[in-house]
């Protein structure tokens, strides 16, 4: 008896509790309804940005918070950690129940996931807003999220560039302060023979510096008798990050898509066999580009060889790269304009003599199909393109839709919006005029001096299937070259063939 009644007692608690919780779950309801009929329907906020670009997350704030100031509107910002991965974070807030107005997209290649759930507004189609509409199609042709004909998806956050990065200083200490700048020239222009002949003219000079003569742009220099100065440092020609394979993947190889492809639709799964096959030779002229950069290393004590301890994160890392470049102990460094801060941090004095010179690859003229690109254009051009776009949510209220049009326009042509990204984010805006526009440090304004000659090339590398460049293509290269002593003409058959062969794979995976 003693135990059923304790049972029944137990059971009578139980529905006590269910009661209980069904009571509190109405009355949260109840409140729910009673807010959500007044004042509590607003949720804070008018435009919700999602910014991929965690460098610049107090700068953004801060640019949000000056537009409310300036017309009310009000901005909530959300931007990931610097360096982070952004697609988790964004998936996450996109599924939340108040997702971003405005978000970002990294390239051609992440539009189709977004725009296949509906997310993504065609800008193209955008006509009761005069303004924004205006800004959409004044968006470069190169320079747009698109799937072809008419269609944007998004507004560039801004242009970025890359190539070899060289202290003009150095320059200087290396053929004297009259040479120096001329040098400079003579590199942007030469072609990748007298490239060539220059990197083994200065690996020579480091180890025994006497008067040699190069030639650049068809004109003679003179390299000094003795080291002076920074040039003093110098142990090799090139800091190299040797167990970042993205650097030799997405980037470097980068520079041979270019040979092929003349938009970024063709460079998107599936690609066409003849694109592929156009392949084989570019990449053959990578590998030999490969193996010169390769062959002139700088080390943190000495000259570095090809091995097992290139490839080590502890000894040729990203910021170990950047230190031996700092240092003085390398004269070139393969980096973007992104990597103007770090270089600033270890010597910002350094910082604002830099420029950039092109990655250069000794092209046959067969190897270039894609229209109107030669060997020179090539070897003259730098890539410069778009890494992050605005989108807007399509789901969005056409209210919040609004606010976001507005905010957009806002912060790509107002006089104060354009500050902050020039002055407080040090970005290169996609709609500058490289005639006029000046950004606050060398590396922006040697990308300007590209653009305004038309000496750029495009982003591929952001366009062919995802896991290609980096994770299949750049580990083999880490894997089996870069400690690998001495390369020849048969590796180079080997590394193109693999490339093709690995990119066929997953282009018909795609």
């Amino acid at each position: 008896m003693k135990k059923m009644e304790k049972m029944e007692k137990m059971e009578k608690m139980e529905k006590m509790k269910k009661m209980a919780a069904l009571a509190l779950a109405a009355a949260t309801a109840l409140a729910g309804c009673s807010r959500s009929a007044g004042r509590s329907a607003d949720k804070g906020y008018d435009v919700y940005v999602f910014n991929a670009k965690g460098e610049n997350a107090a700068q953004f704030e801060a640019m949000a918070k000056a537009y409310q100031a300036e017309t009310g509107v009000r901005v909530k910002t959300f931007s990931i950690g610097a360096g982070a991965e952004q697609e988790g974070p964004l998936t996450t807030e996109m599924n939340s129940a108040h997702p971003p107005t405005i978000y970002s997209i990294q390239g051609i290649k992440r539009l189709a996931q977004w725009f296949e759930g509906g997310y993504v507004a065609d800008l193209g189609a955008v006509t009761d807003h005069s303004e924004f509409a205006r800004l959409v199609a004044d968006i470069p042709p190169d320079m747009r999220l698109s799937s072809g004909g008419a269609t944007s998806y998004g507004i560039p956050y801004n242009i970025e560039g890359y190539g070899y990065i060289v202290d003009t200083l150095m320059l200087q200490d290396l053929f004297g302060e009259e040479q120096g700048l001329e040098v400079l020239a003579g590199l942007e222009e030469a072609p990748y023979s007298e490239w060539e002949s220059f990197v083994r003219a200065i690996g020579r000079w480091i180890q025994a510096p006497a008067p040699m003569p190069v030639t650049l742009n068809g004109a003679a220099y003179t390299l000094a008798g003795e080291k002076r100065r920074r040039a003093g440092q110098l142990n090799g020609v090139f800091a190299l990050m040797g167990s970042e394979a993205w650097t030799y993947g997405d980037h470097l190889v980068n520079v041979a898509l270019n040979a092929a492809f003349s938009t970024l639709n063709e460079a998107l799964a599936p690609i066409a066999e003849e694109k592929l096959q156009a392949l084989e030779g570019p990449l053959r002229a990578y590998a030999k580009a490969l193996d010169l950069k390769t062959s002139f290393l700088a080390g943190k004590n000495g000259p570095a060889r090809r091995g097992q301890d290139l490839v080590s994160p502890a000894n040729f890392g990203y910021e170990q790269a950047v230190q031996i470049f700092a240092d003085g102990k390398a004269l070139f460094l393969k980096q973007g304009n992104w990597a103007y801060n770090n270089i600033a941090a270890a010597d910002k004095a350094l910082a604002e003599r830099l420029w950039f010179i092109p990655v250069k690859m000794p092209f046959a003229p067969g190897d270039l199909t894609a229209p109107g690109m030669t060997p020179d254009k090539i070897n003259r051009s730098i890539p410069v393109f778009v890494p992050n776009y605005y989108a807007v949510n399509a789901l969005a209220s056409d209210t919040e839709k609004k606010a976001a049009y507005d905010f957009l326009v806002w912060m790509n042509t107002s006089e104060k919006g354009r500050y902050y990204i020039i002055e407080e984010m040090a970005f290169i805006p996609y709609n500058a005029d490289p005639a006029s526009t000046v950004v606050p440090n060398m590396l922006g304004n040697a990308i300007l001096s590209y653009v305004k000659r038309g000496n750029t090339l495009q982003g591929f590398f952001q366009a062919v299937p995802q896991v290609w460049p980096t994770d299949i293509f750049g580990v083999y290269i880490r894997e089996q070259f870069l400690v690998k002593p001495l390369w020849n003409e048969s590796d180079y058959e080997k590394i193109a063939g693999y490339g093709v062969s690995e990119l066929r794979k997953v282009n018909t995976a795609n």
